[in-house]
């Protein structure tokens, strides 16, 4: 009956992971605190996306559109990976080899899965904390409790010499030990469920390498499964319920061998000793689990395309038909940036849109090896932006003292590593005559470096000081019967419309403001 029940559930889940493969995710926002842990454990590293860089794209939401991870170590995972761009392609082709037989392999994709999603996810798991610091979980001093676990078994040989003493000795060694055993216990049930998730990790590895010994990913996993087999069976005893008569008798023989507390400690020691390993276990699991992510995120995005990455020598992007990832109806758009440019426009016309979709692209493309376009050939750089800048209300600073410490950290970034920097409304924070002559200064500093710059910009005169350094494009609208259209498509060269007043009347404002405006902006171009 029991097997019965199993393969059906087995059945089951089968039929869940086959259907839900390929589709979006829901877009439900739920909490990334779990799931950043291991990021918030990695060294200081300037080749990472920094926070304002993530925050001006909205990548909480770009990696919510693309986690399907079955496992916490996967999901951990792809978010330190979306932070960490690759500026060389050998870890990117080892996975996409990985994809590509994923791909070619459905079966063997889905019996992956299963394993995966039996294994499943546990907020605040506790992994990372064991990879960097599992000597600080470690209870007391482990020999004392080896002692202890002795002494019982002394006093009963000395029941040979002296029946009194020896049973006297051995009812207050158990007590001693009963007493640590207490005491121990609730240290160490903050601990259980790292302990739970790990044993069911090294569960899930052990058939992974079962079952799939010719993957190399999981062939990998061998020697370091081998390394930890031993520690999944402590767990297991660890775990152990009491729930029959010879249950309980054999809790009080834990209890006077402290077998529990020994083998928490033989657990959070052995992965002191070997805790590269266990990170390696750890990193290969995680491979394994965003391989078969984003394999589904590139079926997910069937209707739109993409594609891999082409990486090349040159300081220029060639895009054919990118678009942005979280747009459910996109407009894609095709082009080549040889060089710093700035983006004119009218509003809402699709300038902020399109440099987040290039930078957003830019960033997929050296982690997961996918571009939602049809083409996208660029650089290896880190990607930086100044997009989405605020008051800094707690640290007492204005818009445009935020804004200039944003622009001040890409200048210094630059400097250490190849950027290409996507800046949006640049230095707005300030007024139209000083903002063009700071722009102007830091565009023509930023012309002589390695580094490319993407602008987009309300101030035509800003694009019309560099018509002959810098490349120019821009977007627009167009007014029709029906009121103003936009086609959201790039153009070459620089905008010629303004559309800020015909967006009142657009809006129904009464016609005395808009005629008003349109009035002093003839006064102040006049």
């Amino acid at each position: 009956m029991m097997t019965g029940l199993y393969n059906f559930l087995n059945r089951k889940l089968r039929r869940k992971l086959n259907e839900s493969f390929g589709k979006p995710p829901k877009q439900s926002e739920y909490s990334l605190d779990s799931i950043e842990m291991y990021r918030l454990y990695q060294e200081e590293n300037p080749r990472v996306i920094d926070d304002i860089t993530w925050d001006d794209l909205d990548m909480d939401k770009v990696f919510r559109r693309i986690n399907v991870c079955h496992t916490s170590v996967g999901e951990e995972y792809l978010y330190n990976c979306l932070h960490e761009p690759q500026f060389d392609e050998s870890k990117l082709l080892k996975r996409e080899e990985f994809i590509i037989f994923l791909k070619d392999n459905p079966e063997e994709r889905l019996k992956l899965q299963v394993y995966l999603a039996k294994l499943g996810k546990i907020n605040y798991n506790g992994i990372p904390a064991m990879i960097y610091s599992s000597d600080l979980k470690l209870l007391g001093i482990p020999v004392i409790y080896k002692i202890l676990s002795v002494i019982p078994f002394l006093c009963l040989l000395a029941v040979i010499f002296n029946a009194f003493i020896g049973v006297i000795s051995f009812i207050i060694s158990f007590m001693v030990n009963f007493v640590i055993y207490i005491v121990t216990k609730r240290k160490m049930e903050t601990s259980l469920p790292t302990i739970r998730y790990f044993s069911s990790l090294i569960w899930c590895c052990g058939k992974l390498v079962k079952n799939f010994k010719a993957e190399p990913f999981i062939q990998q996993s061998q020697p370091l499964f081998q390394t930890f087999k031993s520690s999944m069976k402590k767990g297991a005893n660890i775990l152990q319920q009491v729930n029959s008569i010879e249950g309980i008798f054999y809790e009080y023989w834990r209890i006077l061998r402290l077998s529990d507390i020994r083998n928490y400690n033989k657990i959070f020691s052995g992965f002191s000793i070997h805790k590269e390993q266990f990170h390696e276990l750890y990193k290969t699991l995680g491979e394994i689990d965003i391989s078969i992510c984003v394999l589904s995120f590139r079926e997910s995005l069937i209707n739109n395309f993409c594609s891999t990455p082409v990486f090349h020598d040159e300081k220029h992007i060639k895009f054919e038909e990118i678009y942005h990832p979280l747009l459910s109806d996109p407009v894609p758009n095709s082009g080549l940036i040889q060089k710093n440019s700035i983006i004119t426009g009218s509003n809402a016309s699709g300038k902020s849109t399109f440099v987040k979709a290039l930078a957003i692209n830019g960033i997929l493309a050296q982690t997961i090896f996918t571009c939602t376009a049809k083409e996208f050939a660029t650089q290896f750089s880190l990607v930086l932006t100044s997009m989405a800048v605020r008051d800094n209300i707690t640290e007492g600073e204005s818009y445009f003292i935020t804004e200039i410490k944003s622009l001040k950290r890409i200048l210094d970034k630059m400097r250490i590593v190849r950027c290409v920097c996507y800046i949006d409304e640049i230095l707005r924070g300030t007024n139209t005559v000083e903002r063009i002559a700071a722009s102007s200064s830091i565009l023509n500093y930023l012309n002589d470096k390695d580094c490319l710059c993407v602008v987009a910009s309300h101030d035509i005169e800003l694009a019309q000081m560099h018509m002959d350094k810098l490349d120019n494009y821009h977007f627009r609208e167009m007014i029709t019967g029906d009121g103003m259209v936009f086609d959201y498509k790039i153009n070459d060269g620089i905008s010629n419309t303004r559309n800020a007043i015909k967006l009142l009347r657009y809006m129904d404002f009464e016609n005395s403001i808009v005629e008003n405006a349109e009035n002093l902006a003839g006064k102040i171009n006049n």
